[in-house]
């Protein structure tokens, strides 16, 4: 039995972790905990054989007065609860950390490849939190205590929120949608939250880069009007405009590339057999 604490109570990527070890109720026990405020500091780590650290905030401001709060909360709580979790005698402490950390998206008409090669290099606040939180992370290893980190590409799956629901909000209701060839990896929660579980077993430290899939958005745009039962057109005359902005925030978020090569995303567990499209229709679930 192996005794895990999930540092990030009702988060979505915690859940997700935390309903898929409850389906191996004789192999794993799990604990939730809540790290706003103060009080887990008085917490008692001593019982956990791992911390999977999900606490954070998720998503990508450009706002400068963000950044305090992305070194608050991104950076110094990750490192302050590992430093408490290796001092209760805990072994492994697994942080949720970002693809951000290589960057930014290419601008739409452009492919950016993350390959084994590509070092870190974040462009803003969030990315540099959660790079910094890393490299503080890695510095409180020992033979006794394995730092393991997950750069997860776009994470999605019901109830998730960021880019993947903006995306598949206008899906659901447009009529037209660009039909562009940019290419952005993926993960479903499911496999992140597999992988997650596979890692707890075997207790090993390192970095790892999730990824489901390589998808168009607009392979992910058709995969989500057909699960709502909906045509929708697809066409080019966008493209010239969507090329020619390339460059500026929406654009590049939602059509420029940005994805692992295959290689780097292996990690000696292929994700489920589910096909976009599948994966896609159980995330739209519930939604109208």
């Amino acid at each position: 039995m192996r005794n895990v604490l999930i540092a990030g109570q009702h988060s979505f990527i915690g859940t997700a972790v935390e309903r898929r070890l409850a389906a191996f109720p004789d192999r794993y026990a799990v604990t939730s905990l809540d790290m706003h405020g103060e009080g887990w500091k008085q917490f008692d780590f001593s019982p956990f054989d791992c911390v999977v650290h999900v606490a954070g905030i998720a998503h990508v401001s450009p706002k400068p007065e963000m950044q305090p709060l992305y070194e608050a909360v991104n950076r110094d709580l990750a490192v302050a609860c590992a430093r408490r979790a290796r001092e209760m005698g805990v072994k492994q402490f697994l942080y949720l950390s970002s693809a951000i950390v290589f960057g930014a998206a290419a601008p739409a008409g452009q492919d950016r490849e993350i390959t084994p090669d590509t070092s870190p290099s974040p462009e803003g606040a969030y990315g540099r939190s959660k790079l910094e939180a890393e490299h503080g992370l890695r510095a409180l290893e020992n033979e006794r205590f394995r730092v393991t980190i997950l750069r997860p590409m776009m994470v999605f799956g019901r109830g998730c929120k960021g880019n993947y629901n903006a995306l598949a909000a206008l899906a659901r209701r447009a009529p037209l949608f660009p039909d562009f060839p940019n290419r952005r990896g993926m993960v479903y929660i499911d496999d992140l939250a597999e992988l997650i579980r596979r890692l707890i077993d075997t207790g090993e430290g390192g970095v790892f880069h999730p990824q489901t899939c390589v998808a168009s958005t607009t392979d992910i745009a058709r995969a989500v009007a057909g699960a709502h039962g909906r045509r929708m057109l697809f066409t080019r005359a966008f493209n010239p405009l969507l090329k020619a902005a390339g460059a500026s925030g929406v654009a590049r978020r939602a059509f420029g590339g940005f994805y692992y090569r295959e290689d780097m995303a292996a990690h000696g567990y292929a994700p489920g057999a589910l096909s976009l499209e599948e994966c896609v229709a159980r995330t739209e679930e519930g939604h109208g």
